[in-house]
């Protein structure tokens, strides 16, 4: 009010002297004196001193929070990214890279780059709009046509026991808010119809009269609980949660035996689709090659490489915290090439695109090594040292010679070479006291010592499987051929012809994928075909392959993943910095977590209650690959 009035008064007052001055002289300084208080306020340097600064509040509690917590992003098993939460009136507002990545250490005390921050990407940064979106599944919800159906006592065709169509709308159906005790209850009674519909005799005439592969009904073997499947999801990230699904696939032992009334040691559990064939996140060649899940490495390594093979992955897109290690691969100098179906993010980064048809990657990688042995490309000292293509096979069988079929009474030498054989009343160490590969007893046979053909003595040798890489020239000390047909004198006598498997392959490859072969069924241009072929000889063993899960969709995706270690084998480029495959997908919590596998398959009828007993373990469940049935294929 007091200002209000001081204004008043002045106007007024000015107004007067305004008026009074009409025809007369009046000085300008009894004029402006009343206006002495506006005089500007000098400030020489606003940033350290101003008369008031509150406004600047309004700007910087924008930013300013309650308080904060770390968490870890974990939409796929590899991408793992540790994000500060920040919290304000009990709200997210705002996610932040933690910058803490060169803190970590490891047991033997070697620290993390700080290279590796900020470890994040945009999705993450906008992650709170998924915590408070309308979109967010929280809590329990069932498909309306599903609870219908439960709530009618679960209607089936009298014939194919099939359940009604109208009421398995799935994609168009809405969802209805139940309580999470109405969902187990929901969960149980279905769970028991399908297993009670499907058993004995009555549920194998129902699956056949749906149309159902005669092969696949004899494999529910008359068990309603077989044709369920359980499989542990991404969205179950925790080692127990992923595999806490197969645990209770393996339990369902338990529903068939109350079912059909059999002895517990004949009930069975549910189907289960593995990573390998459903999820196929993980390559299936992988282990079919090395035995190990997936062969793989951290995706910095590229910049150790020369050129770097993106294979079926859009790794800019889906690989976004560690796109960076790919651009800055290329500053070094490294050659980008990308094979894919389509021009992707990653393909419009790279020096060379190689297009293919979906599926035919198969084909693409054959015919890469096939150039490269015609042309004499290959890295023969990598081949002969570390794999198995100079061994010989027997032509009369087809198999593998062994040392035991031509030298008489021979024995094979024991494994070292970084194995453990684990005899079968003992128990492998726990994962992280394991050096070496773990190998069962019972399969010590399947790795007895092989044969090459000693091209410096034209005589066969008898190899262990120890002698390998750098032990190969000690232990074996020989130069094996690769290719030539050599008559072999068993151990009884008889005579056999014998091929290296290199020879064998040779043969294949000449025969079936020339680069114009394959050209037909890629519809790369087989120019470009050879050029994949040499730019990948030339790299002097550093050639890195990073291939992602769109080529593992495929039925013969398998040999997709045989394929590409055989080009990188004839490139000697395994198993080395910059020279190597990976697929940097899937899930290696279970080889961290060495008592998972025995927690998976836990006898059911036999849970074991003491920390420190016994697991008794049984397989009620039973591992499927949806491969054999899809399109037709099986």
């Amino acid at each position: 009010m007091a200002a209000k009035s001081r204004t008043a008064q002045t106007r007024r007052r000015f107004l007067k002297l305004v008026a009074g001055g009409i025809g007369s002289a009046v000085l300008p300084k009894t004029v402006m004196a009343e206006f002495r208080y506006l005089a500007p306020v000098n400030v020489d340097n606003p940033l350290t001193a101003y008369p008031n600064r509150d406004w600047e509040r309004i700007y910087r509690d924008i930013y300013r929070t309650d308080t904060r917590f770390t968490f870890l992003c974990c939409p796929n098993d590899t991408h793992n990214c540790l994000l500060n939460a920040h919290v304000k009136n009990n709200v997210v507002v705002r996610i932040e890279p933690t910058y803490g990545y060169s803190k970590a250490q490891d047991l033997y005390g070697n620290k993390a780059s700080a290279r590796w921050d900020p470890r994040c990407c945009q999705k993450g940064l906008v992650l709170a709009r998924r915590f408070y979106g309308d979109r967010r599944v929280n809590g329990a919800f069932l498909r309306k046509g599903s609870k219908d159906w439960a709530d009618k006592g679960f209607p089936r065709d009298p014939v194919t026991g099939a359940a009604p169509k109208e009421l398995m709308r799935r994609g168009w159906d809405s969802w209805v808010k139940i309580s999470h005790e109405e969902a187990f209850a929901y969960h149980a009674k279905t769970l028991l119809n399908i297993a009670q519909t499907y058993s004995g005799e009555e549920g194998t005439k129902r699956l056949l009269a749906q149309g159902y592969d005669p092969d696949m009904v004899a494999a529910a073997g008359g068990a309603g609980t077989r044709v369920m499947k359980f499989r542990g999801g991404m969205a179950k990230q925790g080692a127990i949660r992923i595999f806490g699904n197969f645990r209770m696939g393996n339990s369902m032992a338990l529903l068939d035996q109350f079912v059909r009334k059999v002895p517990e040691e004949k009930a069975m559990g549910s189907g289960s689709w593995d990573s390998y064939a459903f999820h196929t996140d993980l390559p299936p060649g992988h282990p079919m090659v090395t035995g190990d899940q997936t062969n793989d490495f951290e995706l910095f390594d590229v910049e150790n490489a020369k050129v770097i093979i993106v294979w079926g992955m859009n790794w800019i897109t889906t690989k976004m915290p560690d796109s960076h290690w790919l651009t800055e691969a290329r500053l070094k100098g490294a050659k980008t090439i990308a094979v894919t179906v389509e021009y992707s993010a990653t393909a419009s980064k790279c020096d060379e695109v190689v297009v293919i048809r979906p599926g035919t990657d198969p084909a693409l990688a054959l015919s890469v090594a096939q150039v490269m042995i015609k042309e004499n490309l290959y890295n023969a000292d990598f081949v002969k040292r570390f794999t198995d293509l100079p061994t010989l096979v027997r032509m009369d069988t087809l198999e593998r010679l062994k040392a035991s079929d031509v030298f008489p009474a021979y024995t094979s030498k024991p494994l070292a070479n970084w194995v453990n054989v684990v005899s079968k009343d003992d128990h492998p160490a726990p994962t992280i006291k394991q050096n070496g590969m773990q190998m069962p007893e019972a399969l010590a046979g399947e790795f007895s010592d092989f044969v090459m053909w000693d091209a410096a003595r034209n005589a066969p040798v008898a190899v262990s499987r120890d002698a390998m890489g750098e032990l190969f020239v000690k232990l074996a000390g020989i130069d094996p051929a690769l290719e030539g047909r050599f008559q072999v004198t068993l151990a009884n006598g008889n005579k056999v012809e014998a091929r290296p498997v290199f020879d064998l392959t040779k043969e294949y490859l000449d025969a079936n994928v020339t680069p114009e072969q394959a050209s037909k069924v890629t519809w790369a241009p087989a120019t470009a075909i050879r050029a994949l072929a040499h730019t990948v000889a030339a790299s002097d063993g550093h050639t890195l392959i990073a291939c992602g899960m769109g080529p593992n969709q495929f039925w013969n995706n398998d040999n997709k993943d045989r394929a590409l270690f055989l080009v990188l084998a004839l490139a000697g480029s395994l198993g080395r910095h910059g020279g190597n495959i990976g697929s940097y997908a899937g899930n290696y919590k279970a080889t961290l977590f060495s008592g998972i596998g025995k927690w998976t398959v836990e006898d059911p009828f036999h849970p074991q209650l003491d920390p420190k007993g016994d697991i008794k373990t049984r397989y009620a469940l039973r591992y499927e690959s949806m491969h054999f049935w899809a399109n037709g294929d099986g």
